[in-house]
């Protein structure tokens, strides 16, 4: 029942329902959800679509027997030629897919069983995804880590967002089944569930891997060329003959362990709703600031910055000194423009440790005074930063831009360069995430 919560909660408020699916979501629940809705579409969409969208082939039209040893006669050419006929009428007259004709059953296809989405999207689509992830974010390096750590969350996210895109047209589908309506209206099902699913996944990826959303919609883009792979490999191979495949990832899944090396790609997932549920209880005592502030930052990772603010100020609440609810409260301020409010929460923290964050405290500084242009300011904070980071592509555009506006364009140029310079430099698994500043510096020189 709480899954079902969820999945409704996906068609309202669909962040919020990543965030709850992956606190409470249970993979095996929408695995089924994706079975049971997958029978109701297929049997009702894809089926007419199937039936009338189908290409006729002339083996239907004409079936010689192949064994018999008569010789060709004025009747047999009759037969094949009227066949031939036939055919080509068949081919005129039959309806053909909007805008694409027959060209679109090179990457779809509407003959499939009911399990194959499941497999489709467990084989295929979601590895697709976790490695496109980590070629547009610089961490190709480590696809097999987020492979194993986000696997079991985003099949979750994934296998839901599928039955929540898909289960309102299944229901179209089953109401006017018996009715004569357009081809085009059983198209537009078939067509508005992918697109619906493309948007649901958007928010799966930003939730479950912290992407923006320019990075999530790429993603979400060419992801579905796995599915089309998956559908086309089906074509030539039986569903069925990739149930070991299935029971292979459903024992990952559970935890087993195959030759004492390979660990359930469902454990991470586990222990992160395991880690979410101690902290929530954690959060019952009245003087536990620090269970609040960890369940900030879970937030922050989901780009769930509300919520995330929710628990900062109550860690704040119990200890208005707490240094990391301070200084996360400032960065949320600064972001949403109160810029005294996130000098004042700076400047807590800076009166404990001048250093917290290894000194980007002062980097939050200088770019807070920058945007209230406060230059001087702002270029002392900035400097100080850069004098103990110096290969922090951010602060160096920052100060950068400081020594654009104070008129000083050649040290402008230089922190722009410097902040080129150390993206291109920096370890992989760091570029992606500078990839934006070094972008921005580049723009600039």
């Amino acid at each position: 029942m709480e899954n079902l919560k969820l999945l409704f909660q996906i068609y309202f408020r669909p962040a919020f329902a990543m965030s709850e699916i992956l606190d409470r979501g249970s993979w095996l629940a929408a695995g089924i959800a994706v079975l049971i809705v997958s029978f109701a579409f297929a049997f009702t969409v894809n089926s007419k679509l199937n039936a009338i969208y189908s290409v006729p082939q002339f083996y239907e039209f004409y079936q010689p027997d192949r064994f018999s040893d008569d010789e060709w006669t004025p009747a047999m050419d009759a037969e094949f030629r009227n066949a031939e006929i036939a055919f080509k009428n068949a081919m005129d007259s039959r309806p053909k897919i909007p805008l694409l004709g027959d060209s679109f059953f090179r990457l779809f296809s509407f003959n499939s069983s009911f399990i194959a989405p499941l497999l489709s999207l467990s084989i295929f689509y979601i590895p697709a995804l976790i490695l496109l992830f980590s070629i547009f974010t610089g961490t190709g390096s480590r696809f097999g880590t987020i492979l194993r750590r986000d696997y079991g969350a985003l099949a979750t996210c994934t296998l839901m967002a599928w039955t929540a895109a898909h289960l309102p047209f299944a229901i179209l589908g089953i109401l006017v089944f018996g009715s004569t309506i357009l081809p085009e209206i059983y198209f537009s099902f078939w067509l508005l569930s992918g697109l619906l699913f493309g948007v649901f996944m958007i928010f799966a990826l930003r939730t479950v891997l912290g992407v923006n959303y320019s990075i999530a919609v790429l993603i979400v883009s060419l992801a579905w060329l796995a599915i089309s792979f998956g559908n086309f490999i089906s074509q030539f191979v039986s569903p069925w003959a990739f149930s070991p495949f299935l029971l292979f990832f459903v024992i990952l899944y559970f935890g087993g362990f195959l030759g004492g090396e390979v660990r359930g790609l469902g454990n991470s997932f586990r222990q992160r709703q395991d880690f979410k549920r101690f902290l929530q209880n954690a959060t019952v005592n009245p003087k536990d600031a620090d269970a609040h502030i960890q369940l900030g930052l879970i937030y922050l990772e989901r780009r769930q910055d509300a919520k995330a603010k929710e628990h900062f100020e109550r860690a704040f609440a119990i200890d208005n000194e707490e240094i990391d609810a301070n200084y996360e409260l400032g960065k949320l301020a600064r972001k949403s423009g109160e810029l005294q409010k996130a000098l004042d929460h700076f400047a807590t923290v800076v009166e404990q440790n001048d250093k917290h964050r290894l000194s980007e405290i002062w980097r939050e500084i200088g770019a807070t005074y920058l945007e209230a242009d406060m230059l001087a300011e702002a270029a002392d904070a900035l400097e100080k930063f850069v004098e103990r980071r110096p290969v922090d592509s951010e602060g160096l555009y920052y100060l950068g831009k400081t020594f654009k506006l104070q008129n000083k364009p050649e040290k402008a140029r230089e922190m722009f360069e410097q902040a080129v310079e150390a993206a291109r430099t920096s370890p992989d698994f760091r570029r992606g995430e500078l990839r934006h500043w070094s972008k921005l510096a580049q723009k600039e020189l």
